[in-house]
């Protein structure tokens, strides 16, 4: 930090939430060396707000600590004999530098010596802040209202959610100081942290990996706009990063050639007023009975590159759902998967679940499941083929998670309340013709309601890439399976074989 120059030091400010501060840091010639040695009258002279003073005094504090205690361990640290301590002096003059290397003998053996040496250093340095992390982390000191919250043994919604990451990512800054690079280690040691002081926010079990993906996206997200950061410039470049440059799909490489969707189309860029236009078009159609839902689709188009914006950034979901309502109409859903990947999910769907119905109820791991229970017991109630097929099919869809040892309440509730906060299916009196409903759940409130058991499969699989949801680990397979049958991959996976044989499958009135 003693050596950055003014513009390092405000690209610093920024990263700590600091920016306010940059044109007076920018007038006085803040350099680094002039900032550690600030004290408290020139911090005031500097800075207005009192907050802002309190956090770049505790920010320079921290540092001179951090830092003399790095040149204590240094001191302590054994010198080989056949190296001079001087020689590990960078300052040493130039004159020194070239006489060790000046014969291929023993001085040059000596400067690999010493280079050995340095580099036995920096590895050591970087073990002992790793230490430091894991013996000294605390959490920040959250606001009011999360504090609140968290004191409650609440589980946060997604805005809330976003607050927590938010500080944890300005906290992580501050102890990396001014790093946006975090390790993996790094990473666990904060979310385990957060979680054992909260273990209420892993409440389906895949907690750990949800706030950990989190946290990833806000450094992402944090580093995407940098661009005069040396570090961030230089991982840009090695990860083969390009200005303007968007990743493609993972499921491109598998859209058929003959499939002709809208999103083929430019991209089109509009003005803010222009945007908001659309947007209030849209949100005062859909209070409409009657739509025009040809110039919904229009607009929709659109609009969908500040939508996949918003998306991509974690904008909180009820802020996308109220600039952009359609999406709780499952044929928008749809049409926006579409749009995404080229598939058509709903006919997809449909080819799922009437190839795979007859197998998945013959699997012995379903026999005494309550769902095929309640199934054989309504189908002794009806005669009609379509009426059979139908509660075939919806059986079928709800016993996909038990065929695949999944976690069933992270699919479906079915007669029960929700619990969960990714995208689940609510499901009531599934086998009743006249009294069944479906409903799509995201975030513990209703996205949409649902026709049949083929319309809400279908919403649940695209609920999760239209909104850029990260799959929990326990309903992994389940979804795998779905996905691998509707992206047409080479390799689609298959159902699981029979884990006993010569056991009869449970017999139903044929179709």
């Amino acid at each position: 930090m003693e050596n950055w120059s003014v513009d390092q030091v405000c690209n610093w400010l920024r990263q700590r939430n600091l920016a306010e501060l940059v044109p007076k840091f920018r007038e006085e010639e803040v350099s680094g060396a002039a900032l550690l040695a600030l004290n408290d009258r020139m911090v005031q002279q500097l800075v207005k707000k009192i907050g802002h003073q309190a956090v770049l005094m505790d920010l320079i504090h921290k540092y001179q600590q951090q830092k003399s205690g790095l040149e204590s361990l240094t001191r302590s640290l054994p010198v080989p004999k056949a190296i001079d301590r001087q020689m590990l002096n960078s300052s040493r003059p130039v004159e020194q530098k070239k006489y060790l290397c000046t014969t291929e003998n023993e001085e040059g053996l000596i400067d690999h010596r010493v280079l050995k040496q340095k580099k036995n250093l920096k590895s050591f340095f970087a073990r002992y802040k790793t230490l430091q992390w894991t013996s000294s982390y605390a959490l920040p000191d959250f606001p009011y209202d999360v504090k609140c919250l968290l004191a409650e043994k609440k589980c946060p919604d997604h805005s809330m959610r976003i607050r927590i990451i938010e500080f944890l990512q300005a906290d992580m800054t501050k102890y990396l100081e001014g790093s946006l690079y975090p390790n993996s280690q790094q990473y666990n040691i904060v979310v385990n942290a957060l979680l054992q002081a909260y273990p209420f926010l892993d409440e389906d079990g895949n907690g750990f990996l949800l706030w950990k993906r989190a946290l990833k996206d806000r450094f992402k997200y944090v580093r995407r706009p940098i661009e005069d950061d040396e570090q961030v410039l230089r991982n840009k470049c090695k990860f083969g990063h390009r200005r303007g440059q968007t990743r493609k799909s993972s499921f491109a490489e598998n859209k058929p050639d003959d499939v002709q969707v809208q999103a083929e189309e430019e991209p089109v860029h509009l003005e803010g007023g222009a945007m908001d236009v659309h947007i209030k078009w849209l949100k005062q159609e859909y209070m409409k009975t009657q739509r025009n839902w040809k110039e919904v689709d229009n607009r929709m188009n659109v609009t969908i590159e500040v939508r996949r914006k918003m998306i991509g950034n974690k904008a909180p979901l009820k802020e996308i759902l109220r600039l952009f309502p359609f999406l709780r109409c499952p044929y928008q859903l749809f049409r926006e998967f579409q749009l995404l990947t080229h598939m058509d999910i709903y006919k997809k769907t449909v080819e799922i679940l009437e190839v795979y119905s007859e197998n998945i109820l013959s699997l012995y791991v379903v026999r005494n499941n309550p769902i095929n229970i309640m199934l054989q017991e309504n189908l002794k109630r009806h005669t009609e083929e379509d009426i059979l097929k139908y509660m075939k099919m919806t059986a079928a869809c709800l016993l996909l998670p038990d065929v695949f040892g999944d976690d069933s309440s992270l699919f479906a509730a079915v007669n029960e309340e929700v619990k969960v906060v990714t995208p689940v299916l609510e499901v009531k009196n599934p086998f009743n013709v006249n009294s069944c409903e479906f409903a799509l759940y995201v975030e513990r409130e209703e996205l949409a309601q649902l026709d049949d058991c083929t319309m809400a499969l279908a919403a649940l699989v695209a609920a999760f890439h239209v909104f850029d949801i990260p799959c929990p680990k326990r309903i992994h397979r389940t979804l795998s399976f779905l996905e691998s049958l509707v992206f047409e991959v080479r390799s689609p996976a298959s159902l699981p074989a029979q884990t006993k044989k010569g056991l009869e499958a449970p017999e139903y009135p044929s179709t």
